[in-house]
């Protein structure tokens, strides 16, 4: 991508509505802003990547729930000197192609994390990306991958939202890539809603059920059971979220 590419791709990135993160007010309040994902179950000590790292506000997230081993990698220079600027040398963000990052930095991490990049990058190519992942992963280690859903009823928004975006996923496509990268034992975040009883409020119920969320499972399952479809999606929101891992012997 040239430099005129960059800068447009970061006026796009700024309309799509993400927010640059608050390191100070996440100083005052980490708990606000802590990742709390199931994934996220290990020592204080682990090593991380966020490849693709935009303006760290995944970063931001692990370094207020106790994570100081982190690091980010990000290929569009504006994203990567706001993401470095806004941290204030909390963490360090390489401006570079994340692929040539990872060479020659076998078993380096206990995490990569991999928040909306796959969708950028052919199909052809991003098998040989897992398999560079999975490489620079310690036995064990993990990997996480967000991408649009291709299984929601409004996925070509979510596809053709970005001109940038050459590949769509379902989660059966997704763990079929994941599996030909050498991953195993996947699993897929449950993005369905869950009723709380702290959250429910008598004059307001739609928020303690979060009635919109609850409607679009409902509509997605009778769509799919009109269908007939096997197998059926588990998951309907916008975005896929899933988690897989190492073998530790390959």
């Amino acid at each position: 991508m040239s430099s005129d590419g960059f800068n447009v791709y970061e006026l796009h990135y700024r309309r799509m509505g993400n927010v640059r993160p608050d390191w100070l007010a996440a100083e005052r309040f980490p708990e606000r802003y802590a990742c709390r994902k199931p994934w996220l179950d290990l020592p204080k000590t682990a090593r991380i990547l966020d490849f693709g790292c935009g303006w760290g506000q995944q970063l931001l997230g692990l370094w207020c729930a106790g994570y100081r081993n982190i690091e980010g990698v990000e290929l569009v220079p504006e994203q990567a000197r706001l993401a470095n600027e806004s941290s204030q040398g909390r963490i360090s963000v390489h401006c570079m192609d994340g692929r040539q990052f990872l060479a020659g930095r076998p078993e380096a991490y206990d995490l990569v994390i991999l928040n909306d990049v796959l969708e950028h990058i052919a199909v052809s190519d991003a098998v040989a990306l897992l398999v560079q992942i999975r490489d620079s992963l310690v036995p064990g280690g993990r990997i996480v991958i967000r991408v649009p859903n291709m299984a929601s009823l409004l996925a070509s928004y979510s596809r053709y939202l970005d001109i940038t975006h050459v590949a769509g996923y379902t989660e059966f496509s997704l763990m079929q890539a994941l599996d030909q990268a050498g991953f195993q034992n996947h699993f897929l975040l449950d993005d369905r809603p869950r009723f709380e009883w702290k959250a429910w409020r008598p004059l307001a119920p739609w928020r303690g059920f979060q009635l919109r969320a609850r409607l679009n499972v409902l509509l997605h399952k009778v769509v799919y059971a009109l269908r007939s479809q096997t197998p059926s999606p588990q998951s309907f929101g916008c975005n896929l979220e899933m988690y897989s891992h190492k073998p530790t012997m390959v």
